[in-house]
C-alpha cells in the first residue's frame, strides 16, 4: 500500500495545481470552506463554488477522487489477493525409493512389531521385484504405517468365524452330496440282484421233487442257498439303514447350516468396508490398516495401499491386488498392477 501512495503523489500535486488556478487557493483538507471563500476574490473552496467554473471543479474533482479508489483499490487486489496452486504429482516420485516406517501398532490385533514389519516388508517387496528396482523401503523418516483396531476388525473376525463355519459345514455336506446318490444307486443294484437270485430260488423250491434221485442233495444246496440269502439280505437291510442314517444326517447338517445362515449374514452380504486407506495432503502420506482376518490378507491390503501411495487406482479385474475389493486370488501383482504403475509413473 506504501508504493501505490507514492505513485499518486504526481496525480495529487496536478490536482493542485489545477485547483489553484480555478480556485484561487491551494486546497487544504483541513481549511474551512467558509471562512477561506470570504477572504479570496473568487469564490475559491471547492465545495463551495458556484457558477459553470465551480460545476466543472466539482465534477473533475470528483472524478479524480473516483480515480484515485479505483487505482488503490486495484492495487490492493493485485497485491494480496492469494494464488491458487493445484498439487502435482512429482515426475521424480517413482525415480526416488518411497519410505516407510511401523507407526501406531494396537496391541489388540495380537500382532508384534516384527510380525508386522515383516508383513509390510513381503508387500513392498510386491512391487520392487515386479520392476526390478527399489520403490519402497523402510526408512525412519518415511511416512507412518499405522494399525488402528475398531469396529471394522470385530466385524472382521465376525466373518471370518461365520465362513470358517460355514466351510466346516460344506466340507461335511460336500461329500454326502455327491456319494450318497451313488451309494443308494449301488444298493438298488444289489437288491435288483437279490430278488433275481431269490426268484430262481423259489423257482428250484418249486421245482423240488422229494422223491426224486437226488432229493437229498438237492435239499441241501437249496437250504444252502437259502441260508446264503438271508444273510445277503440282513446285510442289504444294514446297508440300506446305514444310508438312511446317512441320509438323515445329511439333512440335518443342511438345516443346522441354513439356521446359521438365518441369523447370521453371510460374507458376501455384508456392507463392504474400508479395511485400509492411503491418504495424501499436501503431499504428505499416511497408511492405516484397520482390519485383516489372515496373513494373506494384511499383505494383500498393504500392496494394494502402496499402490495408492504412488497414485495408481483401482482396476477392473478381481485378481489384481489394485481390485477395488479384497479377494482371496489376491497373492501377487498382476500383468494389469504393473501397467497401471507402469503408466503412473512412465517406465
Amino acid at each position: 500500500m506504501l508504493n501505490s501512495v507514492t505513485k499518486l503523489a504526481p496525480i495529487v500535486a496536478s490536482v493542485a495545481a489545477l485547483a489553484q488556478r480555478h480556485c484561487g487557493f491551494e486546497p487544504s483538507l483541513s481549511a474551512d470552506c467558509t471562512k477561506t471563500a470570504q477572504s479570496l476574490p473568487k469564490a475559491g473552496c471547492c465545495r463551495l463554488i458556484a457558477g459553470k467554473q465551480g460545476v466543472f471543479m466539482q465534477r473533475l474533482l470528483q472524478l479524480v477522487f473516483v480515480g484515485i479508489l479505483i487505482y488503490l483499490g486495484f492495487s490492493f487486489w493485485q497485491k494480496e489477493q492469494p494464488t491458487l496452486t493445484l498439487p502435482v504429482l512429482s515426475s521424480g516420485l517413482c525415480s526416488t525409493p518411497l519410505g516407510w516406517k511401523l507407526g501406531y501398532l494396537d496391541p489388540a490385533f495380537n500382532l508384534s512389531e516384527a510380525e508386522a514389519t515383516a508383513a509390510i516388508e513381503q508387500a513392498a517387496q510386491m512391487w520392487n521385484q515386479a520392476f526390478g528396482r527399489t520403490l519402497l523401503q523402510q526408512d525412519a523418516q518415511g511416512f507412518s504405517i499405522d494399525f488402528r483396531y475398531d469396529e471394522r476388525q470385530q466385524q472382521l473376525l465376525k466373518q471370518h468365524l461365520l465362513k470358517r463355519n460355514l466351510d466346516r459345514y460344506d466340507q461335511a455336506i460336500s461329500p454326502g452330496i455327491e456319494q450318497l446318490p451313488q451309494k443308494f444307486a449301488e444298493l438298488q443294484q444289489q437288491i435288483d440282484s437279490f430278488n433275481q437270485q431269490n426268484a430262481r430260488l423259489q423257482q428250484d423250491v418249486a421245482a423240488y421233487r422229494a422223491d426224486g434221485p437226488n432229493a437229498s442233495s438237492e435239499r441241501e444246496q437249496l437250504m444252502r442257498r437259502q441260508q446264503q440269502l438271508q444273510q445277503e439280505a440282513a446285510w442289504l437291510d444294514q446297508q440300506k439303514q446305514q444310508l438312511m442314517r446317512d441320509q438323515d444326517y445329511l439333512n440335518e447338517t443342511i438345516k443346522q447350516r441354513n439356521e446359521l445362515l438365518t441369523t447370521a449374514k453371510t460374507p458376501t452380504q455384508q456392507a463392504p468396508f474400508e479395511v485400509g486407506l492411503m491418504n495424501i495432503k499436501a503431499g504428505q502420506r499416511t497408511m492405516t490398516i484397520f482390519a485383516f482376518a489372515s496373513n494373506q490378507d494384511l499383505v494383500a491390503t498393504l500392496a494394494h495401499e502402496f499402490g495408492h501411495a504412488f497414485g495408481v487406482g483401482h482396476t477392473d479385474t478381481d485378481d489384481s491386488i489394485m481390485y477395488h475389493s479384497l479377494t482371496s486370488q489376491q497373492t501377487t501383482l498382476t500383468p494389469t498392477d504393473i501397467a497401471a504403475l507402469q503408466a503412473q509413473c512412465h517406465f
